[in-house]
């Protein structure tokens, strides 16, 4: 079976979902059964048998104090119990959908974290590294490349991988060699210190993504790139399959080369989860 464990109901920014609003508001709302069907038929009809709805955790009022930057605040408008009862009416219904988050790594926030997702039913939890600080790995508007040598972005991103790897709260790392999206690459010397990180992770237990979603980036590679996939698979780091689709149109997308990185890797299962419990099953 084909999955796709990570997906968004909305696109990001405010604006964005204004210009979009149009897509839900005929179905119902973006919580409606009707538009999380039009991800199920999506997938399916790329063979994808079964998916995750992810949204951002700074999409939810109950985590809008827990950074201080204006755009995580200004998204911060949804509700959480709000969210999950939704999905779970959808499984309820009959779709094939899973209840996840994507849970950004704050190391001051591990309490808050594990709070938030203590006693809610989620089948999912995505860890992401996108802020260093204040500072953002791939947000254009705040970036930490103005400020600070690739080397330091890249040692600072490593560092926390392997602390949100460590911490217990997840179950999959997203996207993880996201600081590479718009061409910042890791410096070759660098290249002892990610073996290190691969192996620091691979001693968790938890998995990694391999996600389609870099194609459609400024730096169209898969994340992570087949080097490092091959590093994980090597170290016995799991996998699951995603494409961090924010619309129905691109669930599964990409697929094709994914699922040959994975193979060229030597992963011959991916990942499945249901009540964060995993379990492998065959790559097809």
């Amino acid at each position: 079976m084909l999955t796709d464990y990570h997906l968004h109901l909305q696109p990001d920014g405010v604006e964005s979902r204004a210009e979009a609003a149009h897509r839900w508001t005929e179905h119902g709302g973006h919580l409606s059964g009707s538009w999380m069907a039009r991800y199920v038929e999506r997938a399916r009809s790329r063979a994808v048998g079964e998916i995750a709805f992810t949204d951002h955790v700074h999409r939810f009022e109950e985590a809008r104090e827990w950074h201080d930057n204006p755009w995580w605040r200004a998204e911060a408008t949804e509700d959480i119990d709000a969210y999950c009862d939704a999905i779970v009416a959808a499984q309820k219904a009959g779709l094939p959908v899973l209840l996840g988050i994507e849970m950004d790594w704050l190391p001051r926030r591990q309490d808050e974290i594990a709070s938030f997702l203590d006693g809610r039913p989620f089948d999912i939890v995505l860890g992401s590294i996108h802020w260093i600080e204040e500072l953002a790995v791939d947000h254009p508007d705040y970036p930490a490349w103005d400020r600070h040598a690739p080397e330091v972005v890249w040692s600072a991103y490593l560092d926390q991988l392997v602390a949100a790897a460590r911490s217990g709260l997840f179950d999959v790392l997203a996207h993880p060699d996201l600081p590479k999206v718009f061409g910042t690459r890791m410096p070759e010397a660098m290249r002892a210190v990610l073996h290190r990180a691969v192996r620091a992770i691979a001693e968790t237990g938890i998995a990694i993504e391999c996600s389609s979603a870099g194609l459609r980036k400024p730096v169209r590679e898969l994340y992570p790139d087949p080097d490092l996939l091959a590093a994980f698979r090597e170290a016995g780091v799991p996998a699951t399959l995603a494409s961090d689709a924010h619309r129905p149109d691109d669930v599964g997308c990409d697929y094709a080369t994914a699922v040959a990185a994975l193979r060229g890797a030597g992963y011959t299962s991916i990942t499945r989860f249901r009540g964060r419990t995993a379990q492998q099953v065959e790559l097809p």
